[in-house]
């Protein structure tokens, strides 16, 4: 019962890649390790399911897409390489507070040209006037945050006329935290990595407490599905959205 106990409730240990005096060297080696182990397990996947619906544009107008808390921007180029085989003209937009992943991200800037990076604090941070009605998603990102503060950010993109806001992250339980324990064991080298990787399942979310944030979001519909390996994909939509 003690072991469930802890899981019972959100933890708000802090990470360690969040120091923003964390060495680079120490931050790009858990980033990959983390980049590994979202391929492995399917994590890019879920998130590029989440945005899949709406991923409709048109050569004059291409789709926006905004990954809030990008890290290294992993994610956005798996995006990229899915909308250059589907032929899908898109523009990228990665926004993260810490320098030094941007700077990660920026040295694939050749490669990826239909992406761009913004450093902001994600707490001040809305799409820009004229860019249109942006996809927003969270990758492995909203854990970080209070109960209060992701009512804030959701209140404050909601209002910021995003089309749709998607958020894959984790399902917290004993189950997903020992199984990450034995294949950090296995396949990651960082220590760094996996340590913050069993800290963000403390910090993840029973489907009860994402459900209760759909109520504090009058004229929003969401939906909640279950993805392996242990997350949960979690679409907000303007009431009346359609989308497959």
């Amino acid at each position: 019962m003690k072991r469930k106990a802890v899981f019972r409730h959100r933890s708000t240990e802090p990470e360690l890649m969040d120091d923003p005096f964390l060495e680079a060297s120490e931050l790009k080696a858990a980033l990959n390790d983390i980049g590994r182990v979202n391929r492995l397990l399917g994590g890019n996947r879920v998130g590029l399911a989440g945005l899949k619906p709406f991923l409709r544009g048109s050569a004059e107008r291409p789709v926006e897409v905004v990954d809030i808390g990008c890290g290294n921007g992993e994610f956005l180029r798996h995006v990229a390489r899915y909308c250059r085989r589907q032929h899908i003209p898109v523009r990228l937009t990665g926004v993260d507070i810490n320098e030094k992943s941007l700077g990660l991200g920026r040295l694939h800037q050749g490669e990826f040209p239909e992406i761009i990076y913004e450093c902001s604090d994600v707490m001040d941070y809305t799409p820009k006037p004229g860019v249109g009605q942006p996809l927003l998603i969270c990758n492995l990102f909203l854990h970080h945050f209070s109960e209060d503060q992701i009512r804030f950010l959701l209140e404050r993109w909601q209002g910021a006329g995003s089309r749709a806001i998607i958020v894959n992250d984790l399902h917290r339980s004993a189950l997903a935290y020992y199984l990450f324990h034995l294949f950090g064991v296995i396949f990651m080298n960082s220590g760094l990595a996996r340590h913050d990787g069993l800290v963000s399942i403390k910090r993840g979310f029973r489907r009860k407490e994402l459900e209760a944030c759909c109520r504090l979001l009058p004229g929003w519909e969401c939906n909640i599905r279950w993805k392996w390996a242990f997350r949960y994909l979690w679409t907000l939509t303007p009431q009346g959205t359609t989308y497959d």
